[in-house]
Order: C-alpha cells, then sequence, then structure tokens
C-alpha cells in the first residue's frame, strides 16, 4: 500500500514545526507495523482544521488520492484530518470512491469501505466538532468576562502596547496621540501617517502606517482606556490610556463629521485649494492652472469669482500670522479648564443611558418599532451635537499648543502646507467674493491687480 501520512497542528507557538515531527514520527512507525510504503507526507504546520482557513497540503493529498498516486492514508488522529462534518464528507466520498484505506494512531483503523465504518468516522468527526463548538463558547463567555472587568481578552499585541496588551509601548503610544491631537486640530489622516512612516513607525505586525489604518486605530476604544464588548463600550480598562478620552472623543467627532473636507485624489498643492469658498454661491474654490504653475482661485460653478493664487495666498497668510503673533495668543485660544469638558462627557453617557433604556422599554413591549426609532434618532443628533462642541473644544486647546511656541506667527509661516491648511481651516472662514468694477487711482496699462478687499477673512474663534 503507497500511503500518505498528513500531519497537522493548530497552533504552533514555537513556530519550529515540533508538534508534527512528534506526528509523523508515530504515524511512520505505524505504516511500518501494519506493512505500508510511505510516500509522501503532507504537512500543514500552525492551520486550524475548523478556521476554514486552506490547507495546502491537505488538498494537494485529495487530489493525490484523486488520481490514485497513494492508496492509503495514515494520521495521528481523525481530528488531524477535520473537524467541520462538511469537510468530512468530502473525505468520505473521496475515499470511497477510490477505495482508500485510513489508519490513525490514536483513533484505529477508520474503515470507509463499510457502512458502519463511516458511520463511526461521522461519529468522530460529529464529536470533534462538538468539541470545537463548546470550546468557542466557553471563549467567548470568558470575554465576555473579561470585558465586564475591564481586563484584557487577549489576542495579538496591541498597538501601542507591549505583548501582555497591558504595558504602554512609548514608542508607539506618543505617535498615536500626536495623531490623534493632529487629526483634532484638523490635519489630515494621510499626512499624519506621513509623519509615522518617517519617524520608522509601523504598526503591531510590522506594515507602514497609512490613512486607513490610522484611522482604526485611533478610533480603537482600548487607546482610550476603554473596553468595548461587539461595538458597544462596557466599561473602564484595567490598563492605562494611551490617549485622552476626551481627545478620543473629539476625534471620532471629527471622523464622523460629513463636512470634514476629505480627499481622495491628488495631494494639496495649494492654501486654498478646497478651502475657500465663493461669495457668490458657498462652493469650494479650485486652482485652475496654466502650464502647470497655479494661475488663479475659481469657483467651479459657471466661475462666479476668480481671483489671483498668489496674491490671495499671500494676503491670507499675512492676516493669520498676524492673528497669531498677538500678545493675547495664549489667552485667545487656551480653553479655561471651567468643567466644560466633563459636563459634556456627563451629558453623552447620559444619553447613552437613555439609547439603552429604549431598547429595553422595546424588549419588554412597552414601545413600539417606530416609537423606538423616533426616540433614538431624536438622541443620536444630540450626541452629534456634543460631539461636534466637544471637537470644538478640543481643536481650541490644540491651537494652543501652536500658541506655545516662541514666535507662533514664525512657526505657522514656516510650517508645512499641509499643517498651513489645517491652522487657516480651523482659525478662519476665507471666502472670496465677486471683484468691483474699475481699477484704483494710479493704475496703470500692464500692472497686476488683485482685488483683496473683496476677500473675507472671518474668524471662527
Amino acid at each position: 500500500m503507497r500511503a500518505a501520512v498528513y500531519v497537522r497542528i493548530s497552533r504552533d507557538r514555537e513556530g519550529a514545526g515540533l508538534g508534527v515531527e512528534r506526528q509523523e514520527q508515530d504515524c511512520r512507525e505505524l505504516a511500518d507495523r501494519i506493512g505500508w510504503n510511505v510516500v509522501d507526507v503532507y504537512a500543514d504546520n500552525d492551520l486550524s482544521a475548523y478556521s476554514g482557513k486552506p490547507r495546502p497540503a491537505y488538498r494537494r493529498m485529495l487530489e493525490d488520492i484523486g488520481v490514485g498516486k497513494v492508496d492509503a492514508v495514515v494520521a495521528w488522529h481523525s481530528d488531524r484530518l477535520h473537524r467541520k462534518v462538511a469537510e468530512l464528507e468530502e473525505f468520505v466520498s473521496i475515499c470511497e470512491a477510490h477505495g482508500t484505506a485510513v489508519q490513525t494512531v490514536r483513533s484505529g483503523t477508520v474503515d470507509l469501505a463499510t457502512a458502519s465504518g463511516r458511520m463511526v468516522a461521522r461519529m468522530l468527526g460529529a464529536a470533534s466538532q462538538h468539541e470545537i463548538d463548546h470550546a468557542r463558547e466557553r471563549m467567548k463567555r470568558a470575554k465576555a468576562q473579561a470585558a465586564a472587568d475591564g481586563r484584557w481578552r487577549g489576542g495579538r499585541r496591541p498597538f501601542g502596547y507591549e505583548p501582555d496588551g497591558v504595558t504602554v509601548r512609548p514608542s508607539e503610544a506618543a505617535p498615536l496621540l500626536e495623531a490623534a491631537r493632529g487629526l483634532v486640530a484638523g490635519r489630515s489622516l494621510n499626512a499624519l501617517a506621513r509623519d509615522m512612516n518617517d519617524a520608522g513607525v509601523t504598526t503591531a505586525e510590522g506594515k507602514a502606517i497609512d490613512g486607513s489604518n490610522l484611522r482604526r486605530l485611533i478610533q480603537r476604544p482600548r487607546n482610550a482606556g476603554l473596553i468595548d464588548q461587539r461595538g458597544e463600550i462596557v466599561g473602564t480598562a484595567s490598563w492605562d490610556a494611551i490617549i485622552p478620552e476626551d481627545v478620543w472623543r473629539a476625534a471620532l467627532a471629527v471622523l464622523a463629521d460629513p463636512s470634514r473636507k476629505t480627499t481622495t485624489g491628488p495631494e494639496r498643492r495649494w492654501l486654498g485649494s478646497g478651502l475657500y469658498l465663493c461669495g457668490v454661491c458657498g462652493s469650494t474654490l479650485y486652482v485652475s492652472l496654466s502650464n502647470g504653475a497655479a494661475r488663479s482661485y475659481r469657483c467651479p460653478n459657471r466661475a462666479h469669482v476668480t481671483r489671483d493664487q498668489p496674491a490671495v495666498d499671500a494676503f491670507v497668510l499675512e492676516i493669520v500670522s498676524g492673528v497669531l503673533s498677538r500678545p493675547d495668543i495664549a489667552t485667545l485660544f487656551h480653553t479655561p479648564d471651567d468643567g466644560t469638558g466633563s459636563a459634556v462627557r456627563d451629558q453623552q453617557e447620559a444619553l447613552r443611558a437613555r439609547l439603552a433604556a429604549f431598547e429595553a422599554d422595546y424588549a419588554a413591549g412597552l414601545i413600539n418599532g417606530r416609537q423606538m426609532a423616533d426616540a433614538t434618532a431624536r438622541v443620536n443628533a444630540e450626541l452629534d451635537a456634543l460631539g461636534a462642541k466637544a471637537a470644538a473644544r478640543m481643536r481650541n486647546t490644540a491651537l494652543g499648543e501652536l500658541a506655545d511656541q516662541t514666535s507662533p506667527g514664525n512657526a505657522f509661516l514656516t510650517a508645512s502646507l499641509e499643517r498651513q491648511r489645517a491652522i487657516v481651516d480651523a482659525l478662519a472662514t476665507v471666502t472670496i467674493r465677486p471683484g468691483r468694477r474699475g481699477r484704483p487711482a494710479g493704475w496703470r496699462p500692464g500692472q497686476g491687480y488683485t482685488d483683496l478687499e473683496t476677500v473675507e477673512v472671518a474668524p471662527r474663534v
């Protein structure tokens, strides 16, 4: 008999394949005792038969049985071959069609040529699946209890923490906090991700950080010291937070804001592109180019307004740097600790408690589906408003960090374009209104002229 030895281990913590080596040795000894000739070994290391992930060696073995390369299969136990009933049926069908003999070290002969043998195989398979299902139920209960107790539930090393899941790793935690504060201050996820990559920061798996995975990292409740169970915050964690809860909630509000300016296109190259507004229709202006160089800001709707790009940007930069150079800048931007932030959080928690009460009332039959939907919509609208309020407060706090610079005005002028855009957007609304007829006194033909008096820079703070 030309025998195939199949070996598998679900989890190889050492990564050395020691488990499958021991299985192979036992299987070879069994094959020798019954006089079978081992022609190939099919090994799937660190792969679960229940997870549904492809098992390359197992599939190759089935193909070899189908084309007649092997006549028999030796495994350490039947559950090494399969732990799902559906997969067992496929194996039974193939072996029955080709008269394949099956022997196992621990569970004996699996005679698939007889009805009673197939029944035994199916019983063993059903028992294996029950064992896994039961283990998963125990794991879910244990994780739910850990969540209720505020303990780490295990798994892969979370970004910002050591492998124990609770000890903060400063080399990751500090950049993540800086990114969360930068997001609240108006910076883009892509730009923040570039900063982290430039600093050599990678994900917990060692991959490059981009806007998408940075969004997920910032949104993760555990980084704010909170425990979530199936998307719902259920309590405070036992580990230290990386991002203060008020900063975290403000960042969530920024990410959820539908009016937030985002783009999936090329990186912005001009200060006001996508920021400045048309004074006629309110559309954001874009830059029209001439030979690849910026020429003017232009309204996309019938060109309501057009204005020279370099002149307008220089004008806006001058105004904003002047504001940042004021001696009272720290007082202007630093939000006083008046308890407002704590009050907002208390209101948010009260509203979330009301949402939970609505669900309980609906389950008890005290309100119908329409009443629950209407009440939920009203409370969610209040939560959105509070989130926006918290985000605005945190934006001022983030701008206060700029005010702490020795020369905030110069720091703004020398900052990157992306940072300048974030500061302009946080501080002011720039509206360009239609130009006036005529030219100023003393103007001569051939001289450049831009009507800057119709460029309105209105403060947000």
